[in-house]
């Protein structure tokens, strides 16, 4: 059986700052502003830089951490020294499981001597 490596990731999205839990038509929604939180907006889609960290396991069994980072664009305008004062939340642990599959691929052999065929 194949071997594959699963991980999971939960991301805090209320620690992004500026964000707030608001209701709206009845329905719990999280608001989050767009500039505040450095995302990044191209094509109607909204996206978050992040790094993924992976290292050792550690005491509580995570495998590594995901961290917001600034999109490279805001880094080039701001520069290193000010993009370094600008605290980006930590917004998860990395969990890693094994799975096992059935998905490999197993040699079939046909013996032409047990093969009726009929034409």
């Amino acid at each position: 059986m194949a071997k594959l490596q699963s991980y999971a990731l939960s991301v805090s999205l209320t620690k992004l700052q500026h964000g707030f839990i608001t209701t709206k038509k009845g329905a719990r929604c999280l608001v989050i502003p767009i500039d505040a939180n450095y995302l990044t907006e191209r094509e109607g889609a909204v996206y978050m830089q992040t790094d993924l960290v992976v290292m050792e396991k550690d005491e509580n069994e995570n495998h590594g951490f995901q961290v917001q980072k600034l999109p490279s664009e805001i880094y080039k305008k701001l520069g290193a020294e000010t993009s370094k004062t600008i605290k980006l939340p930590y917004l998860g642990n990395l969990k890693i499981f094994a799975k096992k599959t059935n998905d490999a691929v197993e040699e079939t052999v046909i013996d032409a001597e047990d093969t009726e065929l009929e034409f």
